[in-house]
């Protein structure tokens, strides 16, 4: 039990970091004060160590633990992953790398909601898309540990993470 509870350590460790990094340029602008315009490039080498780590020690997950899944679930799971695949590659398309890298807070990309297309239906198509990607995984390699995996999902980046993110979108118009 200790990689699935390691790498769900490093997911909760790269969106603090990743959240933290963006409330605190929120609050101080202290990339932009440091950093000018390569403020967003600092806040990638930040963030990217923490979810590299995540993504090398996810593939292990279900070798360590073994909680079985019905093997006849398997289509439904590959379904998932390609309606997982769909959706990030349309929320991808609309806010393009600055955007899907939080390029906003950091002098890139647009500085206003995105509300057509897939956020006509979806707040966080991309973080969706994170969440039936784990549930996918869980039904591909009949083991529910990945489960486990798409409700830390879920919780980190829809309730925590985008609640920073969107806080600017959110206010009301003065």
């Amino acid at each position: 039990m200790k990689r699935p509870l390691l790498t769900m350590g490093l997911f909760a460790l790269a969106a603090a970091v990743n959240t933290a990094s963006v409330a605190k340029e929120q609050r101080t602008a202290w990339a932009t004060r440091r950093f000018g315009p390569n403020a967003w490039h600092a806040h990638l080498l930040l963030i990217a160590p923490s979810w590299l780590a995540f993504l090398a020690f996810l593939p292990g997950v279900a070798r360590a633990v073994a909680w079985p899944l019905p093997r006849r679930g398997r289509p439904a799971g590959w379904a998932l992953v390609a309606a997982s695949v769909g959706l990030w590659l349309a929320a991808y398309r609309q806010l393009g790398p600055e955007g899907t890298a939080n390029g906003y807070f950091f002098g890139r990309g647009a500085s206003q909601p995105v509300s057509g297309g897939i956020f006509r239906w979806l707040r966080n198509p991309m973080y969706d898309s994170y969440a039936l990607a784990f549930a996918g995984s869980a039904l591909v390699s009949a083991n529910a540990v990945y489960l486990l995996v798409a409700a830390e999902s879920v919780l980190l980046l829809n309730f925590v993470e985008a609640k920073v993110e969107n806080r600017p979108f959110s206010r009301p118009a003065s």
